[in-house]
């Protein structure tokens, strides 16, 4: 063996013994750093075929970490939906996982939690219905705000016509509005509204990733248009809501919710990494490693108080386009605590009944025919049997 084969040879072999002790911890590893010093080795021994070769194998390995790690972070959200927090504690094996999650930012890069003025937007109410909380001598006990999709018209009136009839029925002074974006159906809205007279219109695109500007538009309108309401409900045009039940709860945390934001909620959740997702946030738009935790927005309850102090402090928290865990940022600057309540996003049950017993509160997705057929269902004293002929 000549003295060149030699050489050849013995600048392999770092590579090759370098290579062996990394590949098993690709997932685990910062890949730009690797081929930085395999670069660097590159340079040094001039062996451009074999580290090219190398540095695009390492290209290909990258993608499907990435995916296996994604597929992990949606795994791991996934436990934390279904598993809320009950008054305190998270369950450990979910917390051990967060905690053990790789991912990470550079601090310089991370979102500000807080700034000076950079959300100080004022709504416009292009459909505005400011009498709707006017009343002679008292206030409102429960405002409802439900934010709606211009198309989901069919959706508004079936929720009109059921569990919306409460706030009629009942004693209490209930009021709700729908909160809508600018669309190409917006004429048909304004026509919609001629009729209802219950619709907030907002200057701004309607789409998913305003529900944010869609929440704090509503609750500027509270306090501008409806600062008598003592309570203060947000959810969707897909929820059905049983009302009586969650005057009962209010009643009981009246205290509670006077500095806290209840309903369906979770002390901690991780950011979904994937493009796919519907809930996807990427490191640009969130760089923390874990939200500070949410109420879910499919249906939350709080105080006028928590509402006015929201809008004040909203405009000191840089925007973020998943509205809960928004909403879930001001709470925590503000100092304020998120109150898991029992009833909020129950299960479906096949007993139209079940749904007006006053241990429940909300559900989620509940087609428009099973609505009308739960509202439509006669139930004995106490809603828990269907009454029979």
């Amino acid at each position: 063996m000549n003295s060149n084969t030699r050489h050849v040879i013995s600048g392999l072999l770092p590579a090759i013994v370098l290579l062996g002790v990394l590949l098993p911890m690709l997932l685990y590893t910062n890949l730009e750093s690797m081929k930085i010093y395999l670069t660097t080795i590159k340079l040094i021994h001039g062996f451009d075929n074999v580290i090219n070769e190398t540095t695009h194998f390492l290209n290909s390995f990258d993608s499907s970490a990435n995916l296996l790690k994604s597929q992990h972070q949606h795994s791991i959200i996934q436990d934390v939906t279904r598993a809320p927090i009950k008054k305190a504690e998270m369950p450990v094996t979910v917390m051990d996982a967060l905690n053990n999650s790789q991912i990470g930012v550079s601090k310089s890069k991370e979102r500000r939690l807080k700034c000076d003025g950079c959300f100080s937007k004022i709504f416009k109410f292009e459909i505005n219905n400011a009498d709707i909380c006017k009343t002679e001598n008292a206030n409102v006990k429960l405002l409802i705000l439900i934010t709606s999709s211009p198309q989901n018209n069919l959706a508004r009136t079936a929720i009109r016509e059921t569990w919306l009839k409460h706030a009629k029925m009942t004693k209490e002074k209930i009021r709700y509005i729908f909160l809508i974006g600018e669309s190409p159906e917006t004429e048909e809205i304004r026509k919609e509204n001629s009729i209802t007279k219950d619709i907030v219109l907002g200057n701004f695109k309607d789409s998913y990733s305003n529900l944010t500007l869609k929440t704090i538009m509503g609750y500027q309108w509270t306090v501008k248009h409806c600062n008598n309401a003592k309570f203060v409900m947000k959810t969707d045009d897909d929820m059905y809501v049983n009302i009586p039940g969650l005057i009962q709860v209010i009643k009981k945390n009246d205290h509670v919710l006077q500095t806290a934001v209840g309903g369906y909620c979770f002390k901690i959740g991780q950011p979904h990494r994937d493009r796919k997702s519907k809930w996807y946030a990427s490191l640009r738009s969130y760089p923390q490693e874990t939200y500070p935790g949410f109420c879910s927005g499919t249906g939350y309850v709080t105080s006028l108080n928590v509402v006015t102090q929201i809008v004040k402090i909203s405009r000191h928290v840089p925007f973020f386009h998943l509205e809960d865990v928004y909403i879930s940022l001001c709470i925590q600057q503000l100092g304020l605590k998120l109150y898991p309540l029992e009833g909020f996003m129950e299960e479906h049950n096949s007993d139209p009944c079940f749904y007006k017993d006053e241990k429940f509160i909300t559900a989620h997705k509940v087609p428009l025919r099973w609505m009308r057929h739960i509202w439509q269902t006669p139930c004995l004293k106490g809603d828990k049997k269907s009454k029979l002929d």
